[in-house]
């Protein structure tokens, strides 16, 4: 039997049900969903610039928002990951603080930040310091559910800005992006899941592959944001390196440097997301570039995006990336929940 189809062996290492919990995606979606709308909002008038405050995997989930919808959005988007908001955010801006602890620094300096400029602000947490001030200060609130780590709370982390921006009148169909989006997910969870076993499953499969080599991860548009997701997962859950870029941009620097050390080449792995509904320059480039660094790097491993919306296929792009490195985590027999390091710096901080 291979390491990654003994389910019970997985479940023995996987303290805290890290599977179960990227499993839950596709009823996630839905709950927070339903959870956002039921928000009270006032209306908010014009709004000029959105801002998102969040840290790690409070914050992949408005780079999720931001690609999905930028087609639609008539202001500026931006992912705050740090202490200050941009000069540009005024009275007439929307912040979202997005904490799952509620407790993250850079999300809270943020948060004061805006009450001083008289921003709208709404707060997506399971409470803490965050839950605290939305209290105090009478501000829209999104409860999130204290049954998930924060890299596993993908759903309600994205979900509630998308839900609002809609019921605020500056997005459309969302509820429609989202029932779809949980039946492309529901279906992957089958696919990728530990009861599948290897020969017919993608997700151990590329596993096996990455194992004791360093995962590079190239996608192009949507696919860019699931990369960085990819090389998040691998970093927390695997506790392994990965890097990542995105097309077209790799191709004015990163190409090149597929040369030295050569020795060390066979040490790396490439994986591609694709997305058919890429311009079509981008998959030209992809398809070039493969061409380019086939007799420095071997096999590039590719995968599609599958679904209609852009919401749909940017969480099926990343879905397989968090399976992925769970396998990863299991193949170094590591359990991947805990993150020791990040809570020894946070501390550290304190």
């Amino acid at each position: 039997m291979s390491k990654l189809d003994d389910v019970s062996a997985i479940k023995a290492l996987d303290s805290q049900d890290q599977f179960g919990m990227v499993a839950s995606l596709s009823s996630q979606l839905m709950e927070a969903y339903e959870a956002a709308v039921a928000v009270e909002l006032e209306d908010f008038g014009e709004v000029s610039g959105i801002a998102v405050a969040g840290m790690g995997g409070s914050a992949i989930g408005s780079d999720v928002i931001a690609a999905a919808y930028d087609d639609q959005l008539g202001s500026p988007m931006v992912t705050v990951r740090g202490y200050q908001l941009p000069r540009w955010i005024s009275s007439r801006s929307l912040v979202f603080a997005v904490s799952y602890s509620g407790n993250t620094e850079e999300t809270l300096s943020c948060v004061e930040e805006a009450l001083d400029r008289s921003c709208r602000v709404i707060c997506v947490s399971t409470g803490g310091k965050l839950g605290d001030i939305a209290a105090r200060e009478g501000l829209p609130y999104v409860e999130v559910p204290t049954s998930l780590q924060p890299r596993a709370a993908m759903g309600w982390l994205s979900v509630p800005i998308a839900a609002c921006l809609e019921s605020l009148g500056l997005l459309e169909s969302v509820e429609e992006d989202v029932r779809e989006a949980g039946v492309v997910i529901d279906q992957l969870a089958e696919l990728y899941g530990p009861a599948n076993p290897a020969e017919r499953n993608p997700a151990k499969q590329l596993a096996s592959a990455l194992e004791n080599r360093i995962p590079i991860i190239y996608g192009s548009e949507l696919t860019a944001v699931a990369a960085y997701r990819w090389k998040c997962q691998i970093n927390e859950n695997s506790k392994a390196l990965a890097f990542t870029h995105e097309f077209p941009e790799l191709n004015h620097n990163e190409v090149v440097g597929w040369e030295r050390p050569a020795e060390r080449m066979k040490d790396f792995q490439l994986v591609y997301l694709r997305d058919a509904q890429n311009h079509p320059q981008n998959n030209k480039r992809m398809d070039i570039t493969a061409d380019l660094l086939a007799d420095y790097i071997g096999d590039i491993r590719e995968y599609a995006a599958t679904g209609q919306s852009r919401l749909a296929r940017l969480l099926s792009s990343a879905y397989l990336g968090d399976f992925v490195s769970l396998y990863l985590a299991v193949l170094y027999g590591i359990d991947p929940s805990p993150v020791e390091r990040i809570e020894d710096l946070k501390r550290r901080l304190a």
